[in-house]
């Protein structure tokens, strides 16, 4: 089969796999207009169709087909609502990833926004930590916290208690970064600060003790 070009009279043999991919349009290799290519099919190639005379450019692009512009913007809209419901339910883990907590930064630096403060218990250590009697019978737990993150981080609260001699707790508290520092601070990276805390004795012998950031 043949089909001619209107623009240019330009004959182009055509096969139906050719059209069926082109649904039906042709780019004119001689004059590089687009043509309906079934407009003006035919089955000789010297054969002079009725219809041959040539039509505005401005058809031919209203008779090629579009791409609605109606499925771009749904498409964006569902991007945008996944988007957002990735930020909802997972966007305070998010700000807590290393890899992305220094990119946040910067980038709410320019925009004048704010991201929940850094927490990563691994990146805290506590170390020299000692539980003694004092005179009046009473405990001082003392330690050393240290943040090893490359990010200012609030102090923790600390859960602290006290065991048997068989292992047992027979005393539980958790204490906020407020009681045992003297006041309430975000930690520098590589800042340590030291812990003392007041306990008053149990009525069973301490035999131990243990200790957990939260």
């Amino acid at each position: 089969m043949y089909s001619r070009c209107p623009h240019c009279a330009k004959q182009h043999e055509v096969t139906v796999e050719h059209l069926r991919q082109s649904r039906g349009f042709l780019d004119c290799s001689a004059c590089g207009k687009s043509f309906d290519a079934l407009r003006f099919l035919s089955e000789g190639e010297d054969e002079v169709l009725a219809d041959e005379s040539p039509y505005p450019d401005d058809q031919v692009s209203e008779k090629r087909p579009q791409t609605p512009a109606v499925w771009f913007g749904a498409t964006g809209l569902v991007l945008l609502l996944l988007l957002a419901q990735i930020l909802y339910f997972e966007g305070y883990r998010l700000t807590m990833q290393p890899q992305l907590r220094a990119r946040l930064d910067k980038v709410c630096a320019i925009l004048a926004c704010r991201v929940p403060t850094y927490k990563n218990l691994e990146e805290l250590s506590v170390s020299h930590s000692n539980l003694q009697v004092r005179s009046d019978s009473s405990y001082l737990f003392s330690a050393v916290l240290s943040n090893q993150a490359p990010f200012a981080q609030a102090a923790p609260d600390l859960r602290l208690s006290m065991l048997n001699f068989n292992g047992q707790a027979i005393a539980e508290r958790v204490f906020s970064s407020a009681e045992y520092l003297p006041r309430p601070i975000c930690l520098a990276p590589e800042q340590t600060v030291e812990i003392r805390l007041a306990i008053v004795a149990p009525a069973a012998p301490i035999g131990g003790y243990t200790f957990t950031l939260l």
